[in-house]
């Protein structure tokens, strides 16, 4: 089962002011969220997820290649992806889909391998936000490093 707060695979989906906290898959994505849909984050705490699944991917959310994320003043922190194998991304875990942050974190998320922070194949556009103190890298370790993310 993947998604331990949230899979969406229809429909457009929005969260405002809201909390997707403390949650946790056995399957291999999305700790908190498995996104396949548009899907808009406003003011919106992703935290304390965990993908404990083996080869977990997304502590924080999974973004399938069909997804659009866009996160807008909002923070994906603390989260997790620790099952066994190479597990990767505790914040963000992108294949393919299409990511928006503005004004938002990815900060403070740990993987059992690297990148600690984001996993992605495409390019994120990025705005006024920050990728940081997560381990075991931020970005570094993911085949596309996002603008302005370092290590």
């Amino acid at each position: 089962m993947d998604g331990g707060g949230i899979d969406t695979e229809s429909g457009t989906v929005q969260f405002i002011n809201s909390k997707i906290i403390d949650n946790t898959t056995t399957g291999a994505q999305g700790g908190g969220i498995w996104n396949a849909v548009p899907m808009t984050l406003i003011k919106t705490e992703v935290s304390g997820n965990v993908a404990g699944g083996s080869n977990g991917q997304g502590g924080g959310i999974y973004n399938n290649p069909a997804g659009t994320l866009v996160l807008r003043d909002s923070s994906v922190d603390r989260n997790s992806a620790n099952g066994t194998g190479t597990s990767q991304a505790g914040g963000i875990y992108n294949p393919g889909g299409t990511v928006t942050l503005d004004r938002s974190e990815v900060n403070n998320n740990a993987s059992t391998v690297a990148p600690g922070g984001v996993w992605t194949d495409t390019q994120f556009t990025v705005n006024r936000s920050e990728i940081q103190r997560n381990i075991p890298t931020n970005c570094a370790g993911s085949p596309v490093i996002i603008t302005g993310c370092v290590g």
